[in-house]
């Protein structure tokens, strides 16, 4: 059975919903854990947290989750990017899988930089980026609620989240999480 990690880090709670779905989705078939990133593992701006990494070395698959602030990752999530230069330079993950999830509360909120910078990142590992195959249900006459992939993002999941305590993503927005976390861990058992 193949091991994933889904990496993340979540400021108001959304990000961590998602997060849970991808787990769930990919919990189905494969070794699969959560594993947040916090503040107190960052010291002096450089994410520090051997063990913390040593778990993702023994993963098949790293599905990483951050979202979208002013455009961008959030800076949590880039120290946690940047604190793995000495796994690039040992080459440590090289051909393992790798996808992304990004929430945000506008309804582009820039969330494709968001996804892009996480490939690119994955690519600079020599990681083999998976993306988003979920039909945009819009299509099918699902409402914005329930329809599946209703941002249309292949590079991977795209989740926007309304202003307030009481919203969080969509069912929909969840199901497509759940899908891509299942996508990964296929392609991860076939390794």
């Amino acid at each position: 059975m193949s091991i994933i990690k889904v990496v993340y880090f979540s400021g108001s709670g959304n990000t961590k919903a998602l997060a849970e779905a991808v787990n769930a989705g990919a919990s189905r078939s494969a070794e699969s854990e959560l594993m947040e990133i916090t503040g107190e593992m960052i010291i002096e701006g450089r994410f520090k947290n051997e063990e913390f990494l040593a778990k993702l070395d023994q993963a098949d698959a790293i599905i990483f989750g951050s979202p979208t602030y002013m455009g961008m990752v959030s800076g949590q999530m880039k120290c946690f990017f940047d604190g793995t230069s000495q796994r690039w330079f040992q080459g440590t993950w090289n051909s393992k899988l790798a996808a992304g999830f990004t929430t945000s509360l506008g309804l582009s909120g820039d969330k494709q930089s968001t996804l892009s910078y996480m490939a690119t990142f994955a690519f600079q590992h020599g990681m083999i980026w998976i993306g988003c195959d979920a039909p945009n249900e819009l299509f099918q006459g699902k409402s914005m609620e329930e329809a599946t992939n209703r941002l249309n993002s292949n590079t991977g999941v795209m989740s926007q989240v309304n202003f307030g305590d009481e919203f969080m993503p969509t069912p929909g927005d969840l199901k497509t999480g759940e899908l891509l976390g299942e996508r990964v861990a296929k392609f991860a058992n076939k390794k």
